[in-house]
């Protein structure tokens, strides 16, 4: 494997995190069907629901803490023939439970920011 130098491309269009939306997203404003918008805009614009990918992370962070479980039965029953095994899983399982509550502190923080701005 060999390193490569990044050349410098000059932008052509203007950029920002929001450049590449075909559609506008809709505001979030005291219309209760906004949110519904929102999220179909956003799947639209990304392939998928925001709610989707979310809850199929938290069924990925829950089958790794079974995978987890099962080996440090096995582990302690004698059943593990590699003790490591249980060590790396658990060590995962931890890794993306941490991760979780990071992702779920931004997002508290990005929500509290946002309820703080004045229109």
């Amino acid at each position: 494997m060999s390193l490569q130098p990044i050349t410098s491309v000059a932008p052509t269009a203007p950029t920002g995190p929001v450049a590449g939306l075909t559609p506008a997203l809709p505001a979030l404003d005291a219309d209760p069907a906004a949110g519904g918008r929102f999220d179909a805009a956003l799947a639209q614009a990304t392939g998928s629901s925001l709610g989707a990918s979310a809850v199929g992370r938290l069924e990925d962070l829950q089958r790794l803490h079974a995978t987890s479980d099962d080996l440090a039965v096995k582990a302690v029953t004698g059943q593990l023939a590699d003790p490591s095994q249980y060590t790396i899983a658990a060590t995962e399982a931890n890794l993306a439970t941490q991760m979780t509550v990071a992702l779920r502190n931004k997002a508290v923080e990005a929500y509290s920011e946002i309820m703080r701005m004045q229109l």
